[in-house]
């Protein structure tokens, strides 16, 4: 009834979840030890790390291929590269350039959206956002389906609809407990920035998609470059906001010692961000964008934990409500399945779901094969009968004729 597919490359996902938990839980180290939390510097850390580690992973590989290029020109395969690369892209270098910047400028308005919109509207608890981050599967589905033009089989229409419940359920949850302190519009005015911020992260994923696909970018280019357009942005923007202000406040209340350690941890930050966003866009160019968001939140149900224990989340009342916490921790652990259904990591084999799944089109492909070489033998054999009736026929003739 259910199949595990290990597909190949997995490497590349499992580094992206493993950076993600890694960044999110040294975000939480900082914020909790030294009160650094919401500050535009983990914007500037971000793009900064996309600079870097583009740039030096970008030009390993080309070292690696201009070293490579010499000995391999008569290669078959250098010769289907270069046939490749020769491709017309589709856009011309200004509309590249402006699909660019809107990526990395949906980046930093995603970050102005979750640290400086959402906080100031309403107090909403700390892992709000990460119960509603099945919301990019579903968004990146639909704007890859319209856009890229990607097919969408059974068991991905199947696990987006039972993704679409569950985040209904999970939003009905979210307003019967909602603190009574907070007004009611502003609740709804926060949650709706939500939604926009997994959006403009959707429209980044499959922005970035189209570069590859229709443009023959390579995806470490598309990442540098985004990360130096996105890092003159955000220092334009941080002329209204300076978060240097804040790094002085802090450097001042905790200590030239503390403060040692704190740049320590955000190099550390700025370091792990490099990883996460060149498996992002690896994963994102290998699979889809949606395969790449579970990177963003599985295994999120651990983080839901951590602030239940915490006592920081799920309170009603200043009480940690222990069924709020379970229904959530539930419906986390069920999205986190059905997006291994959706990608294709967990096989559902009934009511035809398995059917759209690489699995399944493989079966049918052998089937099909199997079928024409069966009838391949059957038309050889067939002939073969019709020459040797007609030999023995022929035979007959001439033994009745050598009779007579």
């Amino acid at each position: 009834m259910i199949k595990l597919s290990f597909r190949k490359n997995l490497i590349y996902l499992l580094l992206c979840i493993i950076s993600y938990l890694l960044r999110r839980t040294l975000s939480i180290v900082i914020s909790e030890n030294f009160g650094l939390d919401n500050s535009l510097i983990f914007c500037f850390l971000m793009f900064l790390g996309e600079i870097v580690g583009g740039l030096v992973i970008y030009r390993k590989q080309i070292s690696f291929l201009n070293k490579t290029k010499k000995k391999e020109q008569n290669n078959l395969a250098y010769k289907y590269g270069k046939k490749k690369a020769e491709l017309k892209r589709a856009d011309k270098w200004p509309k590249i350039t402006i699909l660019i910047y809107f990526a990395s400028f949906f980046d930093l308005i995603e970050f102005i959206i979750l640290y400086n919109f959402i906080p100031k509207i309403a107090d909403l608890s700390a892992t709000s956002t990460l119960r509603l981050c099945c919301i990019i599967t579903i968004t990146s589905s639909i704007f890859c389906y319209y856009t890229l033009r990607f097919k969408i089989g059974k068991h991905q229409i199947f696990s987006l609809v039972i993704i679409a419940i569950c985040l209904s359920i999970i939003t009905t949850f979210e307003f019967i407990y909602k603190p009574k302190d907070i007004y009611l519009g502003n609740y709804i005015l926060s949650y709706l920035f939500i939604i926009c911020y997994y959006i403009f992260l959707s429209f980044t994923d499959v922005t970035e998609r189209y570069l590859y696909d229709y443009n023959f970018l390579n995806p470490l280019f598309i990442l540098m470059t985004e990360g130096i357009s996105g890092f003159i942005t955000t220092l334009l923007y941080s002329i209204y906001q300076n978060p240097f202000k804040e790094i002085e406040i802090i450097k001042k209340d905790i200590g030239i010692s503390k403060f040692i350690i704190l740049i320590i941890l955000l190099v550390l930050y700025s370091f792990i961000s490099s990883f996460v966003n060149i498996y992002k866009i690896l994963c994102n160019i290998l699979y889809s964008p949606m395969t790449k968001s579970l990177g963003a939140f599985f295994l999120n149900s651990g983080f839901i934990i951590y602030h239940f224990i915490q006592k920081n989340d799920f309170l009603i009342d200043g009480k940690s409500n222990f069924f709020y916490f379970i229904i959530n921790l539930v419906f986390s652990i069920l999205i986190d399945f059905l997006a291994l259904i959706y990608s294709e990591f967990v096989i559902l084999n009934f009511c035809g779901l398995a059917d759209d799944t690489h699995i399944g089109i493989a079966h049918r492909a052998n089937k099909v094969e199997e079928i024409e070489m069966v009838c391949n033998k059957i038309e050889e054999g067939d002939y073969i009968y019709s020459i040797n009736t007609y030999n023995e026929d022929e035979n007959d003739i001439n033994t009745n004729n050598s009779k007579q």
